[in-house]
C-alpha cells in the first residue's frame, strides 16, 4: 500500500508537469504591420526618405468620375549637400499579403481592372534637384471614358536610374529597389460592390498567461478597399464585459481580391482565468456594412497552475499521511491483541498446573 501511494503522488506529479510544459508549448507571440491610411481626397502628410530625398505626402486618395481629370503635386525635397538626379516612373500595385504589403507591377497593355499607372501622366523624364532644393513635382490623374466603377491602385516612383523593363519591385513600403514614391488610391462612382466575409476571428483555445492575441482576418470580395474599423468585447464566464479591445487602430485598408490579416492585443491583467466569450464587430464601407463573429477561450495563469500542481501534492501528502497512520494504527491494534491472547493463554496454563 506504501508503494502505491508513492507510485500514485508521482503519476500526479508527472501529470502536472506535462501539462506545464505543454502549456508552454502553446504560447506564441504575434507582431502587427500597419497599412495604407486613407481618406477620400484627402493626403496623408507624414514625409518618407529614401535614397537621400523626401516626398510629400506618401499617400493620396481621390475619387474621379470617368473622363474627369485631377491634377496633383509631390513635393521632393532634396536634403544633401549634392546635385540628385532622379528619373520619376508609374506603377501599378495590388495586395501582396495578408499583412497589407503592397506588391508592384509595371503597367502593361493588359492590365487588370484595378490597375492606375496609364491614367497617371507627368512631363518630366529627369529632374536635376540642387542642394537643399524643394522641387513641386506635377502630374495628373485622369479616369478614361468608360473608366469601371471601384478602386484602382497606381504608384508614382522616383530612382536615380532609369526604369527598365525587366525592373521589378516588390516590398511593403513606398521604399523599393531604390526608388521612394506616392501611393495613389482612385475610386471611380458607380456600381461600386462592398462586400466582405469574416474568415477568422480567434486567439489560442487556452492562454496560460497574457497579454492575449486575437487574428482577425477579412477577406474583400467587392470592387473598392476599404478600412474595416470596430472593436472586440470579451466577456467573462457570468456574462460581465472583461474588457474590449480596438481592431485596426493603424486604419489599414483591404484592397479588393485580397484578404487582409489584423492582429489585436488584449492586456487582461495578471489576475484574469477562466472561461471567456470574444466578439468582434467590424463596419466597412460608405454603407456601414458590419461582420460579426464570436469565439470562446480560457484563461489558466501561471499561478492558477501552480495552485493546482500545490494542491494536488498537498492532498498526495495527505493521502500519505493517512494510509500510514491506518497501517500504524492496524500494527498496534495488531500487537495489542496478541500480546492480550499471550497473557490469557498465560494465565491458563498457570491454572492448569494448579
Amino acid at each position: 500500500m506504501k508503494k502505491l501511494s508513492i507510485i500514485l503522488a508521482i503519476a500526479l506529479l508527472v501529470s502536472c508537469v506535462g501539462t506545464i510544459a505543454i502549456a508552454s508549448d502553446t504560447i506564441t507571440s504575434t507582431t502587427t504591420k500597419s497599412g495604407l491610411v486613407t481618406e477620400n481626397n484627402t493626403e496623408t502628410t507624414t514625409k518618407k526618405t529614401g535614397e537621400g530625398l523626401t516626398i510629400s505626402p506618401p499617400l493620396k486618395e481621390l475619387t474621379l468620375k470617368a473622363g474627369e481629370v485631377s491634377k496633383q503635386t509631390i513635393t521632393i525635397t532634396n536634403p544633401t549637400k549634392s546635385t540628385i538626379e532622379v528619373y520619376p516612373s508609374v506603377m501599378n500595385f495590388e495586395a501582396g499579403g495578408e499583412n497589407g504589403e503592397p506588391t508592384f507591377t509595371e503597367p502593361k497593355e493588359e492590365e487588370s481592372n484595378f490597375a492606375l499607372a496609364s491614367w497617371i501622366k507627368f512631363a518630366e523624364t529627369k529632374i536635376a534637384l540642387t542642394p537643399e532644393q524643394v522641387y513641386e513635382f506635377n502630374y495628373t490623374v485622369k479616369a478614361p471614358d468608360g473608366a469601371e466603377p471601384g478602386g484602382h491602385y497606381g504608384a508614382v516612383f522616383f530612382a536615380k536610374q532609369p526604369l527598365k523593363s525587366t525592373d521589378t519591385a516588390t516590398s511593403n513600403q513606398v521604399i523599393v529597389s531604390g526608388k521612394i514614391g506616392t501611393l495613389i488610391l482612385v475610386k471611380v462612382p458607380g456600381a461600386l460592390v462592398e462586400k466582405a466575409t469574416l474568415d477568422k476571428f480567434a486567439t489560442h483555445k487556452i492562454s496560460f498567461m497574457g497579454p492575449v492575441n486575437f487574428e482577425t482576418k477579412i477577406t474583400n470580395l467587392g470592387n473598392i478597399h476599404f478600412k474595416p474599423k470596430g472593436e472586440i468585447t470579451i466577456k467573462n464566464i457570468v456574462g460581465n464585459e472583461a474588457g474590449r479591445a480596438t481592431v485596426n487602430e493603424a486604419g489599414g485598408n483591404v484592397l479588393p481580391d485580397s484578404i487582409r490579416k489584423f492582429d489585436t492585443r488584449w492586456s487582461n491583467g495578471s489576475w484574469a482565468f477562466g472561461r471567456y466569450v470574444a466578439s468582434v464587430k467590424l463596419i466597412y464601407g460608405d454603407a456601414d456594412k458590419e461582420v460579426t463573429g464570436t469565439y470562446v477561450f480560457y484563461l489558466l495563469p501561471w499561478w492558477f497552475l501552480v495552485a493546482v500542481a500545490l494542491s494536488i501534492v498537498l492532498v498526495v501528502l495527505l493521502i500519505i499521511v493517512i494510509v500510514r497512520k491506518r497501517k500504524h494504527a492496524k500494527r498496534k491494534y495488531a500487537d495489542e491483541k496478541e500480546d492480550d491472547n499471550d497473557f490469557f493463554l498465560k494465565a491458563s496454563k498457570d491454572k492448569q498446573k494448579k
